[in-house]
């Protein structure tokens, strides 16, 4: 995980442009991606005329309500941080703008850096040669713009001149006049203002506490902690969700991990390695009706690439592309604190740090969840009468409705047992891990075979304590 406050040297350079047109730019690790594109609108020299879209790690950011038919599984880039990427040096990512032109940039990460705290951020530090003008016609478009703009004798050297409102110098560049445009940029630009106070609003609840609050949550952590009885301790102790993490950290400790090249994903045989050390050892490889099945990437074990995501955002680990996962000093404290600690620690991450839309990876959540969600989950599971078993459907039915969650289809046939499943894989199967909740499964048929249905919930006395901190 990247030191806090750390600045991105970023190098944008256009696709194929010869010579190259690029930029380079010190970026703060708490922009987001829309704010990245705002930049790189004014640094390079475009308009923002068109449609864009960011693809990193195989997964395309952008507005999502482009992605009308949801095929590519567009995130809001305005929820995610560059902070959240495990970006590392030598890292890439693209960027696209205008999909008709294609206008295709390779960003590469040059230097993770410490601020100047007399900098202004962002700020370009250097450059070379225009941008092409906008609807050229793609890079293409654009030499055969140049070749007929260098040739007064070109048939379409006056058309092109008109066009263009003059002449026009592909080696110019002018750095002051990029900074000054820089300069206006603001955090979150481009959303509308009552969304800004909505999320604003809404982040408030789930944010650590201030400095100044920083006591009185110390304080009730720490009566927390006493008021547990000795079940209560012992359950927390055992709870597989912290042993795992445990062994999690433990391994990288003590092998040498260096993530994949294409996503810094553990390699395989770090995730047998984890997996068959865990409190109940998973199966990778199956043999089904005679057909082999094995792992072929950690995003595929969805309980190590959990606490792998809780551990990097927690910072407790660091690492990346070709980079050496290693425990940071955080993750060498999280063994030595006592495990009740260790699981608010994790809970708490898991509340405030990581897209809740891992546990349920499908284009229908690409648009995230609502900006309600979280604050609506911990509502409804408070709601719960501690200690009694309590029907699942009609609670997932109630947070549904408080939360405002839809499911982007034109058959709405099965769109509330969709809705149902979110509920459970997000917020129930979940809170279990943490020890929040208990459920209990009742044997169903359907379409001749069998299967477990989840039939009710039950909000623990650990639970309780847990979700009252986290208000």
């Amino acid at each position: 995980m990247t030191v806090p406050n750390a600045v991105y040297q970023l190098k944008v350079t256009l696709d194929d442009s010869k010579p190259p047109i690029w930029r380079r730019i010190l970026v703060s690790e708490n922009i987001t991606l829309h704010d990245l594109h705002e930049i790189i609108q004014r640094v390079m020299g475009w308009h923002n005329y068109h449609l864009h879209m960011f693809r990193i790690s195989g997964q395309i950011y952008g507005d999502p309500e482009e992605d009308e038919t949801g095929m590519l599984g567009t995130k809001n880039e305005a929820r995610y941080r560059i902070s959240q990427f495990g970006l590392r040096e030598k890292s890439k990512f693209s960027y696209e703008y205008d999909f008709g032109d294609g206008w295709e940039h390779t960003l590469l990460v040059e230097k993770i850096t410490s601020p100047d705290p007399s900098a202004h951020y962002p700020i370009c530090v250097a450059g070379k040669r225009a941008c092409p003008p906008e609807d050229v016609g793609g890079i293409w478009g654009y030499a055969d713009f140049l070749e007929a703009m260098a040739d007064s004798a070109h048939e379409e050297h006056d058309e092109m001149l008109e066009w263009a409102g003059g002449e026009f110098d592909p080696e110019r560049f002018d750095l002051d006049k990029v900074n000054k445009a820089l300069r206006v940029i603001q955090p979150a630009r481009g959303r509308h203002k009552a969304q800004r106070e909505e999320e604003a609003e809404t982040d408030d609840d789930l944010m650590p506490p201030t400095p100044q609050g920083q006591k009185v949550m110390a304080d009730a952590l720490t009566a927390w902690v006493q008021n547990l009885n000795r079940e209560q301790f012992d359950a927390l102790d055992s709870l597989p969700l912290r042993r795992d993490m445990l062994t999690f950290l433990d391994y990288l400790a003590k092998n040498r991990t260096v993530g994949t090249q294409s996503t810094g994903n553990l390699p395989l045989k770090a995730v047998r390695g984890i997996c068959e050390k865990f409190v109940k050892p998973l199966v990778l490889d199956q043999t089904i009706d005679g057909h082999s099945y094995k792992v072929h990437s950690e995003d595929e074990v969805f309980p190590l690439l959990f606490l792998h995501s809780l551990a990097f955002h927690s910072g407790m680990v660091t690492g990346g592309q070709v980079k050496t996962w290693k425990v940071t000093s955080e993750g060498q404290l999280f063994p030595q604190l006592p495990p009740p600690i260790q699981v608010y620690f994790l809970i708490a991450n898991w509340w405030t740090q990581i897209d809740w839309t891992i546990a349920f990876p499908v284009s229908g959540l690409a648009d995230g969840l609502p900006l309600l969600f979280k604050p609506s989950a911990s509502a409804c599971l408070r709601e719960l009468p501690p200690g009694e078993y309590a029907p699942f459907e009609p609670f997932a039915d109630h947070l549904i409705a408080q939360s405002g969650l839809t499911w982007p289809s034109k058959d709405q046939t099965n769109v509330r047992a969709i809705l149902r499943s979110v509920i459970k894989r997000v917020v129930v199967d979940m809170m279990n891990l943490f020890g929040v909740l208990e459920c209990e499964y009742v044997p169903e048929n359907s379409t001749g075979s069998q299967y477990s249905k989840l039939a009710n919930i039950r909000l623990t006395p650990i639970g309780k304590g847990l979700l009252d901190l986290l208000k």
